[in-house]
């Protein structure tokens, strides 16, 4: 996650688009990790309800780097355009 956004704000420093060839599959990887949290946390909240409240915490800081690594992709797509004047999505 720090690596996604660190390349992102050089590319950008830079003016340099190697440096977020391949945020998509990051991102990916991001969105992967997130989903697992997530089902693994409802798993264990609806095997003992006292984890509720600490993997309800788990479940929002997890959410929260996931959105780091959107606002990574985010700051690429931009820096794609600032280079090339052409507008791309990275999903």
């Amino acid at each position: 996650m720090r690596g996604m956004i660190e390349d992102a704000l050089r590319s950008f420093a830079e003016d340099d688009l190697s440096y977020i060839e391949d945020i998509a599959d990051r991102d990916d990887e991001v969105d992967a990790i997130w989903d697992s949290v997530f089902r693994e946390s409802i798993t264990y909240m609806m095997e003992d309800a006292k984890k509720i409240t600490p993997f309800t915490h788990y479940l929002m800081v997890s959410r929260h780097l996931e959105r780091c690594g959107d606002h990574a992709c985010k700051i690429a797509e931009k820096v794609h355009y600032k280079v090339t004047g052409e507008h791309i999505e990275i999903k």
